[in-house]
């Protein structure tokens, strides 16, 4: 019977992480850099109720992981294609990696709040990205506008 338990719990195990690679290659661009920030900022949360109940260890956890996310935001910037608004998003993560930084040193809770404010701005940002008109010609020169007004 417990080779059947872990056996099942293995193959559920799999089953989750192909289910969580297909999410993400099939997840647009937009959408997948507001899951990277709704994981940062989750993340910076708890780090902050790690560092109030004395749980260092674990918010060392999640302030690496949190850093690890900005990171990848930071290396994925394409700065030739995005110009001044990618030269600015480099600024705002390398603010946001020092201050999670200073916070894991420090144990210093106003950085984490720097840091999720403006992590939220951004996702603020990036979701309104979901709100533009987009534009669509025909073969026939026709225009159509399409706007999602998803939420």
């Amino acid at each position: 019977v417990r080779g059947r338990n872990e056996m099942g719990f293995k193959m559920n195990t799999q089953k989750l992480k192909l289910y969580k690679k297909t999410e993400l290659e099939t997840t647009d661009q937009i959408s997948l850099i507001l899951k990277l920030y709704d994981r940062a900022i989750q993340l910076l949360e708890k780090a902050k109720s790690d560092i109030a109940e004395k749980q260092y260890e674990e918010k060392d956890i999640s302030l690496t992981k949190a850093k690890d996310i900005v990171f990848e935001l930071l290396t994925s910037l394409d700065e030739e294609k995005g110009g001044e608004i990618a030269a600015s998003l480099s600024q705002l993560y390398n603010f946001v990696i020092r201050e999670i930084i200073d916070a894991n040193m420090n144990l210093n809770r106003k950085a984490i709040d720097n840091s999720i404010h403006i992590l939220s701005e951004l996702r603020k940002s990036w979701n309104s990205l979901n709100s533009v008109p987009e534009i669509v010609w025909d073969e026939d020169d026709n225009v159509s506008i399409a706007l999602n007004l998803s939420v």
